[in-house]
This record gives structure tokens, C-alpha cells and sequence, in this order.
């Protein structure tokens, strides 16, 4: 997404607000505190998703671990843990999504009606098979009032963004090659053909373009994948539609040994930790929201990390892209990609 892209969603919802109340048709007014633990009801029961790590269970003062039947006062805990938790981070939609740092070393994201668990399971399978990926560590995950509680371990740091504009060309050069080593060692994980692409525990492709559209079905391939990323309700023409099937289809027999491979899916300063050390020198601490994360066409981390790119786009990011998945290694597939997007406009 844009770099400022929540600071316009919060003023068209600004205007928004001051049009409804300029306006001759009355609306209920919006609740005054817009935080989502306001949703929490103590007297709600607890689902456990994943189960709860020690850390966690040690700050709710329950020493061993929990099984069921949970404990008595179980939701009165975690009801008093979460409110007792600093604010980390508000997005434009408070209630539905927020961050809370509720530990010195730890953070829970908080998400309303949240069913899909991609983000958890693949800081599960990093963790098990390439803790070298500076992602955060999983803590567990429940559920309670139709909130998903998501805990992860936290390490104070700043984004990217805070600092990029105020980066020289050398600094800049080399955040991008320390984010190539990065990736470059999370697309190694090797991939099982026997097994779907997308999120690693089935969960599914994903297209964010306008709106999350997740497979239907299993895609083994990257002509299905290709075939699912064209197959957008929005398209007009199936002529269009399959000239871009028969583009991608020649692309393909054109590009030897083309891989599947690990793929963050949301690469952006925002979810860039950094760290400055001495002498001005920065390092890449962590890469966060794992969200659309899983096993993609090699290529395709190169569109997603474009994909909120305009014409008047003046973030020169993008010109210091890691290498590895940089538009201009895949620009065949980036171009296609490109005029695909406007099926959706």
C-alpha cells in the first residue's frame, strides 16, 4: 500500500464524519472510544486456536500448561491482561484491527472476525524450518467475543519508514542488499510439489488488488495460479481474459526452470524493522505481517511488492527493491501483471 495510505483513509473518513453531520439525514453517532478491546466481554469464553505459550501462560499466572477444560477464571485473565496492554499500533479501522504490547518482549494483534490463520502458521514453519528469517516468534492464539488475539514476541525498533527519507544513497544501497540476503535465504526453503501453492497450511492462494480474494481450491500449479489470478469478477471481456491466459502461457514456456518459492507477500518499508547501530549503520531487525505470506511463482514477490505503485508514486523506494525480486529480474511477468490490473479498475 501507499506509504501514507492510512493517513487518507483517515481523512476521507474525517470527511466522511463531517459530511454525515452537515447533513439533514440523521445517523447514530459513532462510538466515542473506537478501541477494539471495547468488544471483549469478560464473561465470554476463550477459544484456544494454538495453544498458548509458556511466556504467555507465566503473565496470565497459570504456571503449567493449559488443556481443557481451560481453567476457572481463564477469560477473566486474559480479559484483564488485555486491557492493562499499551497501544502499539491504531490503523484507520480501530475496531477492527489494532496492536497491543502487552510485555516488554511481547505484542498481540487483535482482529476482528478473523478466520484465516496464514500469518501464524508460517511464523510456525519459519521458526521450524529457517529460524534464520528475522520474523517474529509465535506465542499463541485464541479467541474470545469474535476477537482473534494473535501473540508474537517484540523487539523495540523502528520501520523503514521512519527513517527512509531522511537515508543517503549508500545507507539506502544497503538496507536493499541486507533485505536481498533475507529473502534470498527465505525463497531456498525448499518447496514440496506434492503440496498446494499459497499459505503453507492450506489455506490458499491470495489476490489483494481491491479487495482479498483467496482460491476456492487447491492450485498445484502455475498455470492454475496464473488462471486464478485472471478469473477476477471484475473482468469485462473474456476475450481480454484469455489473451492474458494465452500471454502468461507463452511467458512460461519461454522461462526455463521457472521455481515456486517462499514468498513474504507484503514487502514494504512499514513492515521493515530497522536498527541503527554504530556510526549511522542500519540493520534489517525483522520483517513483520506474514499475512499473505506462502509458496508463489518466483516472480510474484516482484509484483506484490509493486502493487500499490501509481504513475505519481515519488517514494524511491521501489528504485532500491532487493535484487533477488526486484521488477526488473522478472519484468515479462511484472509487465503482464500490470495490465492484468486493470480488470480491476
Amino acid at each position: 500500500m501507499p506509504m501514507d495510505y492510512s493517513d487518507r483513509l483517515m481523512k476521507m473518513r474525517n470527511a466522511s464524519r463531517q459530511s454525515l453531520e452537515t447533513s439533514d439525514t440523521r445517523k447514530p453517532p459513532e462510538p466515542a472510544n473506537e478501541d477494539i478491546r471495547e468488544s471483549l466481554n469478560i464473561s465470554d469464553s476463550v477459544e484456544v486456536v494454538f495453544p498458548l505459550s509458556d511466556v504467555i501462560l507465566g503473565y496470565l499466572n497459570l504456571e503449567e500448561t493449559v488443556a481443557k477444560p481451560l481453567p476457572d477464571g481463564f477469560s477473566q485473565r486474559l480479559y484483564k491482561f488485555m486491557q492493562a496492554s499499551e497501544i502499539l499500533w491504531t490503523g484507520p479501522f480501530p475496531r477492527q484491527k489494532m496492536v497491543f504490547k502487552c510485555a516488554p518482549n511481547v505484542v498481540v494483534k487483535a482482529v476482528r472476525k478473523h478466520s484465516d490463520h496464514t500469518e501464524y502458521t508460517t511464523l510456525q514453519f519459519l521458526q521450524n524450518h529457517r529460524p534464520s528469517i528475522p520474523a517474529p516468534r509465535p506465542l499463541g492464539l485464541v479467541r474470545m467475543s469474535g476477537i482473534t488475539l494473535i501473540f508474537i514476541t517484540y523487539t523495540a525498533s523502528k520501520t523503514l519508514d521512519d527513517v527512509w527519507k531522511g537515508l543517503d544513497h549508500a545507507q539506502k544501497s544497503s538496507i536493499s542488499n541486507q533485505l536481498d540476503m533475507i529473502l534470498k535465504d527465505l525463497r531456498s526453503i525448499p518447496y514440496d510439489p506434492e503440496l498446494p501453492l499459497g499459505g503453507v497450511a492450506g489455506e490458499g492462494c491470495k489476490d489483494i488488488r481491491r479487495h482479498l480474494r483467496t482460491s476456492d481450491k487447491p492450485i498445484k500449479t502455475i498455470i492454475e495460479f496464473e488462471d486464478f489470478l485472471s478469473s477476477s469478477p471484475q473482468a469485462h471481456s473474456s476475450i481480454f481474459v484469455e489473451l492474458l491466459r494465452q500471454l502468461s502461457l507463452l511467458s512460461q514456456s519461454q522461462t526455463s526452470l521457472l521455481k515456486v518459492v517462499f514468498t513474504h507477500g507484503d514487502l514494504r518499508p512499514d513492515n521493515i524493522m530497522i536498527e541503527m547501530g554504530e556510526d549511522n549503520q542500519l540493520t534489517v531487525s525483522g520483517l513483520l505481517d506474514w499475512e499473505y505470506s506462502g509458496f508463489y511463482p518466483e516472480y510474484y514477490e516482484a509484483v506484490r511488492c509493486t502493487n500499490c505503485l501509481a504513475p505519481c508514486d515519488r517514494n524511491d523506494w521501489y528504485l532500491f527493491l532487493p535484487k533477488c525480486v526486484s521488477p526488473k529480474r522478472y519484468a515479462q511477468w511484472w509487465l503482464l501483471d500490470r495490465v492484468r490490473e486493470t480488470m480491476f479498475l
